[in-house]
This record gives structure tokens, C-alpha cells and sequence, in this order.
């Protein structure tokens, strides 16, 4: 059954993270076996670290520090990433990146995702092999907050029309989505294409071109954390299409989680329009 979705879905699936093992075997061979087993050094502090929440956050700091071989006394992890932010040395934060299972946005949204490419990896679902007769449709952002609007002044009526008629107005794409790929398969058959498996691409790829931008897709996108940022102060910006906004905004969240060092001077916060925005602390780290 077609369903309207009302929010999209980021779920973290990996994320780069600092190997204990690997770590101690390192600290052996270069002679720092006693600061690794001392906590009040920073090398301790990172092996303690490397298996707790956040851990994220321990890699950039490692590289950081191996730069400057500073392992035996300096500042605490959350100073030290903070001066990493504070002093642009955003190079070390490419070494995490954080893969996200992405769900409930649309083709519109996923178009202009795409358009970020250093540091970022994604793998789509294809239109192509996954049969779209079944599919689901996004509702944008200012339509979702007309019907909470309507919902909060006790119009729940005609938030409810609005949803049906949007949902109508989908409906009515995926029928003649249909329509068309039996048409289209009919076509590619009478070619003399006999193989299931092609029929149903060449079928699909040319009746796919009726579906609305607000059909949902989903997929896999992978950032490092300095892409990471980027991404979410760009597309969480108030002049950002309110729907990968909205997103952006959920991903600030979840990087929050992750790398609650290296994100720690973002924040979401309800803008001037009514709807959720990113603000940073630090710009183009």
C-alpha cells in the first residue's frame, strides 16, 4: 500500500573508529608501551577512549598528535579537538568517515545530495531493478507544516484533505506509471528480448520517467567528518531546500552522537521561518 512519509530516517550503520589492538601493537613497536598503560597521558587517554562512545572522535586526535609525536602531556581530548577546529586543521578529521542508512526522502532531495562528492560515497536504490508499483511518496516540509498548522487550530479536517489530495495527485502518477510499463515490456518483448531480468530493466527505466520527484528512494551515504560538516552547515543553512535542510538537520544530530567532539560546536535551532536550521561554530574547518 502507497504510504505518505512525513519525515526522512538516517541510521548509523559504521563509522571509522580507532582498533585497541592494533593501537597497543603500534605503542610496542615504538617504545611508548608505558604511556599507552598511564591514563594521564594522552596516548593512554586515546586507548581508553578508542573503546567507549564517541569513539569517532579518537582517531582525529591521534592523527593530530602523531604529527607532532605529542603522546606524553598536552591538553585534554575535548581541548585538543577543540583547537583542531578552532585552528582549521580540518585535514585530520578526514580520516573517519560514518555510513548512513538513509530513508523516507525523495528523488528531488537525492539529486542535489549527489552534488557532494569529496569525501562522500553513496549507493542508490535503482529505479531499475526495484519495481516502483509499491513505492511511497515524501511530503515536502511546507506542505507537512501547513497540516500541523491546520492540526494545532483544530482544523484537523482539512489537514486530512490536504493529505488525501496530495496522496491523490500520486496516486495518479504510479497509475500511469503502471500503465506505462506494461506498455514498455509489451514493446521490449515484441523486440525479441526473451531474458526476465532485462525485460524488466528496459521496462522500468522508461516508465520511471513518469514517477514525481517526491517518490522516495534510499540509500547509503557514507561521510568523512569534515565532509560531514561541511554538508550539514550547507544544507542546513536557511536558504537550503527544506527538505535535504530537514535532513541535515537529523544528520547534525546523529553526528552529534558520534563524534560529539569533533560536532561539538553545531547545533540545530528553529530559524527565522519557523523551520529547523544548523548553525557552527566554526566555518570551512
Amino acid at each position: 500500500m502507497t504510504e505518505l512519509l512525513f519525515a526522512p530516517t538516517a541510521t548509523v550503520v559504521a563509522h571509522s573508529s580507532m582498533d585497541p589492538a592494533g593501537l597497543a601493537g603500534w605503542a610496542a613497536e615504538m617504545g611508548y608501551g608505558a604511556l599507552i598503560d598511564d591514563a594521564t597521558t594522552p596516548l593512554g587517554d586515546i586507548a581508553q577512549a578508542s573503546t567507549g562512545a564517541g569513539s569517532a572522535d579518537v582517531l582525529p586526535e591521534f592523527a593530530g598528535r602523531f604529527c607532532y609525536r605529542s603522546f606524553k602531556k598536552g591538553r585534554p581530548a575535548d581541548e585538543y579537538v577543540a583547537h583542531i577546529l578552532d585552528s582549521g586543521h580540518g585535514s585530520v578529521l578526514e580520516h573517519v568517515s560514518v555510513s548512513f542508512a538513509v530513508t523516507g526522502v525523495s528523488r528531488a532531495l537525492t539529486h542535489e545530495l549527489i552534488r557532494h562528492r569529496a569525501g562522500t560515497a553513496v549507493s542508490q536504490e535503482s529505479q531499475r531493478y526495484v519495481d516502483a508499483k509499491s513505492v511511497n511518496f515524501v511530503v515536502p516540509p511546507l506542505l507537512v507544516a501547513e497540516i500541523d498548522r491546520l492540526k494545532a487550530s483544530g482544523a484537523a479536517g482539512e489537514a486530512d484533505a490536504l493529505c488525501a489530495e496530495f496522496l491523490t495527485d500520486c496516486e495518479s502518477a504510479l497509475g500511469r506509471y503502471k500503465r506505462w510499463q506494461e506498455s514498455f515490456r509489451a514493446q521490449v518483448e515484441a523486440l525479441g528480448v526473451s531474458e526476465p531480468t532485462l525485460i524488466k530493466k528496459r521496462a522500468n527505466e522508461a516508465a520511471r520517467c513518469i514517477l514525481p520527484n517526491a517518490t522516495e528512494t534510499r540509500l547509503v551515504w557514507t561521510m568523512n567528518l569534515r565532509s560531514a560538516r561541511h554538508v550539514v552547515e550547507l544544507r542546513g543553512h536557511r536558504d537550503a531546500d527544506l527538505e535535504i535542510r530537514r535532513l541535515s538537520c537529523l544528520l547534525a544530530r546523529k553526528m552529534k552522537e558520534v563524534a560529539p567532539l569533533v560536532f561539538a560546536d553545531v547545533g540545530v535551532f528553529t530559524d527565522s521561518d519557523g523551520f529547523e536550521s544548523v548553525g557552527v561554530g566554526h566555518h570551512k574547518v
